[in-house]
């Protein structure tokens, strides 16, 4: 830039001194007019009048600037679509693995965690290939000049060619199958993760059939056990707390009924699930332990507060004084109690459509309250949602449900607390 500067100077000087002479004026102008700037060693800036008169080649420099700006944008490339051959290899590799291991006959749970994991990762990339196709059909067809090289190669993969028995569709149903193999293998031990994991790869693939059939096995499969060169099988007792299906995994499989509208599926998930006398005993260890055991515990507290309570004052005998303090904090604790059990056990503000029937004990209220919140579930995803339609259903199916309901110590709808009707 500063060699430019310098260049510019002495023309300029130049052509001061030579101005005194007018004769000498044309030629000079002429020669700086036809000097070329763009293949000169040192580039030369024209005077600013030189550039009033070439405006024209200063927007010709803009021009291209303006032109790429508005040049449209790239192309966005398309996603490649699986390999449903390999993810058939990988489904048939995965279940290999657990159905005939080969360090042993019985497969940790680990391992059938990790297959159950990748058969759902390959099912997720199965379903997300699929909508991918349905989004693209719904777009208009593009024009043939908008296709290029890209698209051509993309489409002739897209249009490859598999096995009669290979297709998205056969895919999730052999992930289905196998993942369903697996959990019913007498090898296999179904713990509560395990569990877990097959009914959020079933619901994904939209199949929850089995779900009922599978929480009967947890509860009641026999325990494999090594023993010397071959496999005995212990059997399972269904009522211990151990077997009892875990409140979430229940209400996702109670999901995944509804949504495939299936009553008596939703109904047998319930059975098996919420209503298994393993589910009740394990309510009661886990949330009914701690009280049942502080009140266990309240009497020989009371009783030693009563002694100490005795030795302050001087108004009866210490006897007398530990029978008093005694019979007043054991009232008080019960009261206290007792309030608190029927604030607990008679609590209806979560009901929304089915409620308990007249007579059924409090005790019992409480240990059944998740089945029958799941059956108010289902009797609001089976009738009607707006609230003044509510009791104008009818069909066989309502009708049976009903009747279902009735027969669990239950009433559907009852009219002195619908709306309107207090």
């Amino acid at each position: 830039m500063e060699l430019r500067r310098v260049a510019v100077c002495h023309d300029c000087l130049t052509i001061i001194r030579q101005s005194r002479t007018a004769s000498h004026l044309p030629s000079i102008a002429q020669q700086w007019h036809a000097r070329s700037f763009a293949t000169g060693s040192t580039p030369h800036r024209p005077r600013p009048a030189a550039i009033s008169r070439k405006q024209p080649t200063q927007s010709h420099q803009f021009r291209p600037l303006a032109t790429e700006s508005r040049r449209p944008p790239p192309p966005k490339t398309e996603k490649n679509p699986v390999n449903l051959q390999a993810i058939h290899s990988r489904v048939q590799e995965l279940s290999s693995s657990v159905l005939k291991p080969t360090d042993g006959p019985i497969p940790p749970e680990q391992r059938v965690l990790y297959v159950l994991e990748q058969l759902e990762a390959l099912a997720q990339r199965v379903l997300d290939d699929v909508h991918a196709e349905d989004q693209q059909k719904q777009k208009p067809a593009p024009g043939k000049q908008q296709q290029t090289a890209t698209s051509a190669l993309l489409g002739s993969v897209n249009a490859r060619q598999y096995p009669a028995f290979i297709s998205q569709a056969s895919i999730l149903n052999i992930i289905s199958e196998k993942a369903e193999e697996i959990v019913r293998h007498q090898n296999v031990f179904i713990t509560a993760g395990i569990l877990k994991a097959y009914v959020q790869l079933q619901s994904l693939l939209h199949r929850p059939s089995s779900f009922p059939d599978i929480f009967d096995l947890y509860a009641k499969k026999p325990a494999p056990r090594l023993k010397g060169d071959g496999v005995e099988y212990a059997p399972a007792n269904p009522t211990k707390i151990n077997v009892a299906v875990d409140s979430k995994t229940a209400n996702a499989a109670l999901e995944a009924a509804i949504e495939s509208h299936s009553l008596p599926l939703a109904i047998d998930v319930i059975t098996t699930s919420f209503s298994a006398p393993a589910f009740k005993r394990a309510k009661i260890l886990r949330q009914a332990a701690i009280p049942i055991s502080g009140l266990a515990v309240a009497p020989a507290a009371a009783y030693a507060l009563s002694t100490t309570f005795s030795d302050f004052q001087q108004s009866m005998d210490a006897q007398t004084a530990t029978t008093v303090a005694f019979a007043g904090i054991m009232t008080y604790v019960g009261a206290v109690s007792m309030v608190g059990y029927v604030a607990v056990t008679t609590a209806n503000d979560q009901m929304d459509r089915v409620t308990w029937a007249t007579g059924v004990p409090l005790w019992e209220r409480w240990i059944r309250e998740e089945e029958r919140a799941a059956i108010d579930k289902v009797a609001g995803a089976w009738g009607f949602r707006d609230v003044a339609k509510r009791g104008d259903e009818e069909g066989a199916d309502w009708d049976s449900l009903r009747e279902w309901i009735g027969v669990r110590g239950m009433v559907l709808d009852r009219v002195s607390l619908m709306e309107g009707m207090e």
